[in-house]
């Protein structure tokens, strides 16, 4: 039997390659951003149990290919409607909202809202009503206007793009490193961490670090800094994950309970005798 549908989500992939999360309530299912082939797509979907018939928007943030590649293909295959951020998309195909401005669908409230980069990109707040989830991916800094938009929700994805020290020691060019780092280039790990520490005294329970470099940068390297520094400020209880190209996150229900985990000291002897601590 299928399991039956919350407000939650799933970052199917996320980096330079393409970007693509589903995103669903009890009345519908979308797509933020559709950044590779409608057939790749499929086939991630297909990992979390659902599919193409599934998906009755379409929302894009950025103008990239890595945020639009797969929307032709994916509209020849099925009818969503789509939504487009200002300057991200011409034509009479799609629903241009202006930012600021709350529009309905698939059973949820969306607003985009401006960060900065160094195309016209936009980031995404959803609403059920009762819970929030926002996105932001490629930004250069997260800056009061943006953190507006990322507080008080129940889960963020967010831009984790690459480790400082990794970039500046690592193969790309002047230029691009320099890209990169600028205000209007990507968050670094540290940056991501800054931002996490100013939302979590606002209710957020999840943070996703997403269009992580495959060069500069590690999911283990992105959690352990983002994740160290909340702990540190006495918010160990926030979930980080990292999402990784091709490989969807587990979903994650928006507005779950954070629950602090519990180590169990072993003394008896059992088969598990050998391992001195279980996690529950």
């Amino acid at each position: 039997m299928r399991d039956s549908k919350g407000f939650r989500f799933s970052v199917l992939t996320s980096g330079s390659s393409g970007n693509a999360t589903y995103v669903e309530t009890e009345d519908g299912g979308l797509l933020v951003d559709a950044g590779l082939s409608c057939r790749r797509i499929e086939a991630l979907l297909a990992r979390i149990g659902r599919n193409l018939n599934d998906v009755n928007a379409v929302l894009l943030t950025h103008g990239h290919g890595d945020h639009t590649s797969g929307l032709r293909s994916l509209l020849r295959r099925r009818s969503a409607g789509v939504y487009a951020a200002p300057g991200v998309l011409e034509g009479p195909e799609a629903v241009a909202p202006e930012a600021g401005e709350p529009f309905e669908v698939a059973g949820m409230t969306a607003t985009y809202f401006e960060v900065p980069h160094d195309a016209p990109t936009y980031g995404l707040r959803l609403s059920d009503g009762e819970r929030a989830v926002a996105l932001a991916t490629d930004l250069g800094e997260t800056g009061a206007g943006v953190l507006r938009w990322l507080r008080g929700a129940d889960a963020v994805v967010l831009e984790a793009n690459h480790d400082p020290e990794w970039l500046r020691r690592g193969p790309y060019s002047a230029d691009l490193k320099r890209r990169i780092s600028s205000s209007n280039g990507h968050l670094s790990n540290h940056q991501a961490a800054e931002a996490a520490l100013k939302l979590a005294p606002y209710g957020l329970k999840d943070l996703v670090l997403a269009h992580l470099s495959a060069k500069n940068n590690s999911p283990a390297r992105a959690c352990g800094t983002v994740h160290r520094a909340l702990r540190e400020a006495g918010y160990g209880v926030i979930r980080v994950r990292a999402a990784v190209v091709g490989h969807p996150t587990p979903w994650v229900e928006v507005g779950r309970p954070c629950e602090p985990t519990q180590y169990v000291y072993n003394h008896e002897a059992s088969p598990d005798a050998g391992r001195l601590f279980d996690t529950e």
